[in-house]
């Protein structure tokens, strides 16, 4: 799939935009002081994401923990933030303080990696919204567990496009990283790419 550099650069500038707030959101809520990070971004039409399995396997021999947000209107996709297990349950015990035992997603450790998860997510989604000319819809972030499917994840939306973004957590000097996934269908992404470029063409 052909996509010039400066879409590529667009969609990167946009989500680290929106990782960055986020972390400043992060840090006020934990007085922990974090910095995210999006190292690299690759976009791929679905059926070709075998190219991304040195990256993805990492994240299936101890399973994940998902935090995923479906969103609708003038674009249409859900967007997913994975870590493998061990990493999400280390990610809430540095942000919460907590005793590093046991080692389980309990109830309250998954509502703090959604809650994480949503602002991240959402801090990502209104970076976007320079892109957009109307307001989307989201449903409430839900969260699951076990070994991550990209094709079942990217069937609740019918998506044609997948966009994937690393993401590094520095946390009191320890680094987490976790995946960042869009899902959008083919017209979205199109919309997308088309005001990327014209924005672009504007200078601004």
């Amino acid at each position: 799939m052909e996509i010039s550099e400066e879409v590529i650069d667009g969609i990167r500038e946009l989500v680290t935009i929106g990782v960055g707030h986020s972390a400043g959101m992060l840090n006020d809520l934990t007085n922990a002081h974090i910095t995210l990070t999006v190292p690299d971004v690759h976009i791929f039409k679905m059926g070709q994401e075998n190219a991304f399995t040195p990256v993805l396997y990492p994240m299936t021999p101890e399973g994940t923990s998902q935090v995923t947000m479906s969103f609708f209107g003038e674009c249409t996709g859900s967007l997913h933030l994975i870590f493998p297990n061990k990493s999400a349950i280390n990610l809430v015990i540095i942000l919460t303080k907590e005793d590093e035992s046991p080692d389980e997603m309990d109830a309250l450790r998954v509502e703090t990696l959604m809650e994480v998860g949503n602002i991240i997510m959402s801090s990502v989604m209104s970076s976007f919204s320079i892109l957009l000319t109307s307001r989307l819809s989201f449903l409430f972030p839900s969260y699951q567990t076990g070994i991550w499917n990209m094709n079942n994840s990217a069937s609740q939306v019918s998506s044609d496009i997948g966009i994937m973004a690393r993401t590094r957590f520095e946390v009191h000097e320890k680094e987490i990283e976790g995946l960042l996934f869009f899902f959008l269908t083919e017209s979205s992404f199109k919309h997308i790419q088309k005001r990327i470029l014209e924005i672009m063409e504007c200078g601004l």
